[in-house]
């Protein structure tokens, strides 16, 4: 497998001994964990921990990091897709108190560990008798690889996983010491006899409190009668004293019949689903958002963003949709329920491939009604989650223009032809935005890099009819959009009423975002937002108060560097920091890259700590994010995870794998004093 990676035997010894050295003394270095009980650290999904008392800049530039160990999960070659969660100074049965780190894996199995020394503590597997899903790129007549997208149900057509289990990150309620995780069982193995569970379990001892049948029903469709991916993780808010826990869905297939986006209630108190919503009539909108989960505020209200689909009529079909959401918990005498509050839409698919769309100008019902029953509809069997959806670049036209920074950027548009559906698939839900409460404003991203400044107290209420006139509906936005991943210059309009303008690459490349943007509230620059594109490099913007996004700095370091050809390698980089409040010099921002394209290999992955803070201004005037530790320099190897991001807590990092576990690296031990003369 092709790196950058160079050699250093030396370096490599010396990691030995370090390693050595911080196995045996970590536990004593250790500062106190703190509960980390969703993924991204809270609800907003900041991604940021501010609560770190050990590793600040000074001592990761002087002294760097080692890795100290490897903690295996089971049951599946690439181990887990889920973030670890830690509740910690946990009793456990044998009366020793322990930080302890839920790990999940892909084949239904979970372990508890210590999070300071990766050591077990307990081991269960989940669901009722069954087993987790195999998986495949088609359950059909054709080998692997064959056909891949073709007219049989494809679970993952690269074959990155071996096994569907918990694919989303599970929640801890730290008053009663459980932890919430949805699996994917099945009987035979196989995607149609699956069904998802709520699996309950005592963080302290394994044990399994309860296991749910997940199901609901939102108008006349029902969740369970569609195969789905359960990626998105979960959240739990407490509203009016009563604790809820929401989890949103796509499709295995983006467009067949079902195929919705769908939140669900699941009420911790009688552990049972209260209530369901689709985002459209079974016709796209799917939520993947990543993997990170809904957001939610004070109020309870969530937000998340929908993917692709063919019919948006703000009213029972919202693809390509920012959304609040708003859970209505059960009284004594009405039912709970979930409905859409407020939403703001910046495309539709159709007009981003004018005849190229299954289904486009057909109303959702009829494309369903198109169906017969049991039968794969083309459009389920050419569009699988997951699939090679980018224009093909053959016949491509280019031209160059002036960025805002002055700097010439290569846009190059692909020859779409009628029935070239690709750009259908600009999901504005790749990513998860940032739900900056302070400023009452949710910052989305997706596909096309281009970042929307919304309103929590009113998205918008986007109407068909505002697509004919972009510029007023982007008036309903915080601030003018900008282009967060890639600036190709003052030429392109984000707001364009002709939305196959949005179709190009820049430098031939896609920018997508699948991160959640990490949120820093800078003591110097105020709120800073971090974002990592697809073949793109770090990059630092400042979000006023009024809403208006500041470009500042961007990192030198690229993702996917090693795929020269076009259109490049996904997803990007992933992120999260931690500081000691808001102490000078604690801020610290992680990040993992891939070098290849971890859409369709298994690549190996760069692991970067940057400075937040303390710029480094270029000769020209800009400005760059500093790298204060790189595993490239230490040839440290490991194979990328493709939507997890690295958390830190308690002096140390932990980052999911690929090679089938979390590794965990913390500061290497000082150098040694100098021998007196």
């Amino acid at each position: 497998m092709k790196t950058h990676i160079p050699l250093h035997s030396a370096a490599l010894a010396f990691i030995s001994v370090l390693t050595t050295l911080v196995v045996t003394t970590s536990v004593a270095a250790q500062s106190t964990m703190v509960p980390l009980l969703t993924r991204a650290w809270d609800n907003d999904r900041s991604g940021w921990n501010q609560h770190e008392t050990t590793l600040t800049q000074a001592n990761v530039k002087a002294r760097g990091l080692v890795r100290v160990t490897s903690i295996p999960v089971f049951g599946d070659a690439r181990g887990m897709e889920s973030q670890p969660l830690i509740l910690p100074n946990l009793t456990i049965a044998d009366g020793t108190t322990h930080d302890v780190m839920v790990l999940p894996s892909m084949a239904n199995i979970v372990r508890g560990v210590d999070a300071t020394t990766g050591v077990g503590l307990w081991q269960t597997t989940l669901g009722l008798p069954g087993l987790p899903i195999t998986g495949s790129d088609s359950l059909g007549p054709n080998p692997p690889n064959a056909m891949c997208g073709g007219p049989f149900i494809t679970i993952d057509c690269y074959q990155i996983n071996d096994k569907w289990g918990v694919l989303s990150t599970g929640v801890i309620d730290q008053d009663t010491s459980l932890v919430y995780l949805v699996s994917w069982v099945s009987p035979d193995g196989t995607p149609q006899n699956g069904q998802h569970f709520m699996n309950v379990l005592n963080v302290a001892t394994g044990k399994i409190v309860q296991t749910v049948l997940l199901d609901g029903t939102s108008g006349s469709q029902t969740w369970s009668s569609v195969m789905r991916k359960q990626r998105s993780s979960l959240v739990m808010t407490n509203i009016n004293g009563r604790e809820t826990i929401f989890f949103a869905s796509g499709t295995i297939m983006e467009l067949g019949q079902g195929a919705a986006g769908w939140v669900l209630a699941y009420d911790v108190a009688t552990n049972a689903v209260t209530a369901a919503l689709a985002t459209s009539l079974g016709g796209g909108g799917g939520i993947w958002m990543g993997g990170q989960g809904l957001a939610a505020d004070a109020q309870g209200f969530l937000y998340g963003v929908t993917g692709n689909g063919p019919v948006f009529d703000a009213v029972n079909n919202f693809p390509e949709s920012i959304l609040k959401i708003q859970y209505t918990p059960p009284a004594a005498s009405t039912p709970a329920s979930l409905k859409i509050v407020s939403w703001w839409t910046p495309y539709t698919d159709a007009a981003r491939s004018p005849g190229g769309y299954p289904g486009a100008g057909t109303p959702a019902a009829a494309i369903l009604a198109a169906k017969p029953a049991g039968v794969s509809a083309p459009s389920e069997a050419l569009h699988p989650v997951n699939a090679a959806m980018t224009p093909s670049l053959q016949g491509a036209t280019s031209v160059t223009k002036k960025n805002s920074l002055g700097r010439n950027v290569r846009l190059v548009f692909p020859n779409i032809a009628n029935n070239n559906g690709a750009w259908w698939d600009e999901d504005l839900g790749s990513a998860q935005g940032a739900l900056i409460e302070k400023y009452g404003f949710y910052v989305v991203s997706g596909k096309d890099g281009i970042a929307y400044v919304t309103k929590t107290a009113d998205l918008g209420e986007t109407k068909p009819t505002d697509f004919a006139n972009q510029s007023a509906n982007c008036a309903k936005l915080a601030s003018p959009p900008v282009w967060l991943t890639e600036d190709p210059g003052p030429g392109n309009d984000p707001c364009t009423n002709n939305q196959t303008q949005l179709n190009f690459f820049p430098w031939g490349k896609t920018r997508h975002m699948h991160m959640t943007p990490v949120q820093y509230m800078s003591p110097t620059r105020g709120q800073v937002l971090f974002a990592w594109g697809e073949n793109s490099q770090l990059h630092a913007w400042a979000i006023s108060p009024a809403g208006l996004l500041t470009y500042l700095a961007q990192g030198n370091e690229i993702a996917s560097v090693n795929v020269t050809n076009n259109p490049g390698g996904m997803p990007g980089g992933f992120c999260s920091g931690s500081s000691n409040g808001s102490t000078a010099g604690t801020a610290l921002l992680f990040c993992t890259i891939p070098y290849g394209d971890a859409n369709t290999t298994v690549t190996n992955g760069r692991f970067l700590v940057y400075d937040p803070e303390n710029f480094v201004t270029n000769p020209d005037g800009s400005q760059t994010i500093p790298v204060l530790w790189d595993s490239q320099q230490w040839n440290i190897q490991f194979l990328f995870n493709k939507f997890n991001p690295p958390v830190v807590d308690g002096g140390q990092v932990y980052v999911p794998n690929y090679n089938g576990g979390v590794d965990v690296y913390a500061l290497a031990p000082p150098p040694a004093p100098a021998p007196a003369n």
